[in-house]
């Protein structure tokens, strides 16, 4: 097969921020591919349209091998948020999910709630007076709340922000009481006492804050479980199997590196590393998903 040149990353604008960790893992695992190919690896940014861009240019290129797409759960939430020009997933090959990053759920000290449960009581008693911070509407953060409000009956005030680290400044700040924040964002502030981390998403606790439950064990939330911000690499959809089928085995094994699995790792990322086919699910569920969740929230 024709070595693999270029990926172009499918991410969110919040996303490309300086150290943003889908840019972050996408250059790591472009590194061990390129070590492996004996070639360079050149990761493209092309930004905007909530990750259109980046998958519309892969979805058209050639089906050789040459360009994939470092995809985020962005390219999931879009295909509910706009009329594409692409199919989320008949217009990809999956080759792997690299993994994920958790978020936790966090709230400013002065909220008098030290569980999800007290957490939903209060929202319960006070509806419509608490206010939570995201880095927009149909970003991650903001699509994570409403899928609580939804599952809970809660009734919260979102204040947007444009990015993830203004709106944990306003959290710190006071301006917002709570807000879903990426683990590689918040694990410093929530260690400080700045902030308290009621629960994390994802299927297992992180290393790096063991002692916060997860979503499933705080309320018993199971639809929290697959609902952390992910990356994958895809391929477009002709491209053949027995490409496919090299990527997926180079892929692994460049995040199975033990110094890509350590940067990944610090990073926050819990690693996945699964089956186009289980990817090609993932993938999938995460469009029914937010296409439903979408389709009963206003995300202007």
């Amino acid at each position: 097969m024709p070595p693999v040149s270029r990926i172009a990353p499918c991410v969110s604008s919040s996303a490309l921020l300086p150290g943003g960790s889908t840019d972050i893992s996408a250059r790591i695992v472009a590194r061990k591919l390129s070590e492996i190919w004996g070639q360079p690896v050149v990761v493209e940014n092309r930004a905007g349209a909530d990750s259109t861009i980046a998958g519309e240019a892969v979805a058209r290129a050639s089906s050789d091998g040459h360009t994939l797409l470092w995809a985020s759960n962005a390219h999931t939430i879009a295909a509910g948020m706009h009329k594409l020009n692409y199919d989320s997933v008949k217009s990809f090959a999956a080759v792997t999910q690299m993994g994920y990053i958790p978020d936790f759920l966090v709230v400013h000290p002065s909220l008098a709630v030290s569980s999800v449960k007290d957490l939903i009581l209060l929202a319960k008693a006070k509806p419509g007076q608490i206010n939570f911070g995201s880095s927009g509407a149909g970003t991650s953060p903001y699509l994570e709340m409403a899928l609580l409000m939804k599952l809970t009956g809660i009734n919260l005030v979102h204040v947007a922000y444009k990015g993830g680290a203004p709106a944990l400044v306003a959290l710190l700040g006071g301006e917002v009481q709570l807000l879903f924040g990426s683990l590689s964002n918040t694990a410093s502030q929530v260690k400080a006492g700045k902030v308290r981390a009621l629960a994390i998403t994802g299927t297992v606790r992180s290393s790096l804050a063991p002692e916060v439950p997860t979503m499933a064990e705080a309320i018993n939330l199971n639809d929290f479980v697959s609902s952390s911000p992910w990356n994958g690499l895809m391929a477009p959809a002709q491209t053949a199997k027995s490409i496919v089928k090299k990527l997926h085995a180079d892929a692994v094994a460049a995040i199975r590196s033990p110094d890509a699995q350590k940067a990944l790792t610090d990073l926050g990322f819990v690693i996945v590393a699964d089956t186009p086919e289980q990817f090609t699910k993932t993938v999938a569920n995460d469009v029914a998903r937010w296409s439903s969740l979408l389709k009963t929230i206003d995300v202007r």
